[in-house]
């Protein structure tokens, strides 16, 4: 027995028309768009996109950052682990720019210890203080901030950044 639309009927065959697994025997007669699985080179080219981005999104606010905080461009390339050269290149034509991942993870810890300042002292004045005068926290032993992480490399920043996060849930900074 079939039904109307010419399929076979699940009561015909003795079947269930309850069971779930019955109704759907026989609703799928074909694919019309067969699935086609993401290659590597897909996943690459939406990385490689989205890490240019990043970088041109990084260049466009870190020399503004700069300014905040009275750093150099020099004083900001070695931050982000840059040549003067090209931090002056991409900086004046962010797309240009094209960080590799260390250098993305230091744009992140610099975004991430603003956004602590700027938490913590809310004018840029009292951010840049902070930054360059001589602090005898642990962490600093005398130094002035951005001199320890001017001299520290990356794990300075994170250092630095775990140290302001701290400071912002009632820490020790």
């Amino acid at each position: 027995m079939t039904r109307g639309d010419g399929a076979p009927s699940h009561a015909a065959e003795g079947a269930n028309p309850d069971n779930p697994q019955d109704r759907l025997k026989g609703s799928v007669q074909g694919y019309q768009e067969p699935f086609e699985p993401v290659g590597l080179e897909d996943w690459e080219a939406e990385a490689h996109d989205n890490h240019a981005a990043i970088s041109a999104a990084v260049l466009r606010t870190i020399p503004r950052i700069a300014r905040e905080w009275g750093c150099s461009e020099e004083e900001m390339a070695a931050l982000l682990g840059l040549g003067l050269a090209t931090y002056s290149v991409w900086s004046s034509d962010p797309s240009r720019a094209a960080l590799d991942g260390e250098q993305r993870e230091r744009a992140s810890l610099l975004l991430g210890i603003y956004s602590a300042l700027e938490t913590l002292f809310q004018s840029a004045d009292r951010q840049c203080r902070w930054l360059h005068h001589p602090n005898q926290g642990a962490l600093f032993q005398g130094r002035p901030p951005i001199e320890h992480l001017l001299h520290g490399g990356l794990s300075a920043l994170r250092a630095l950044r775990a140290y302001l996060d701290a400071e912002l849930q009632g820490g020790f900074a």
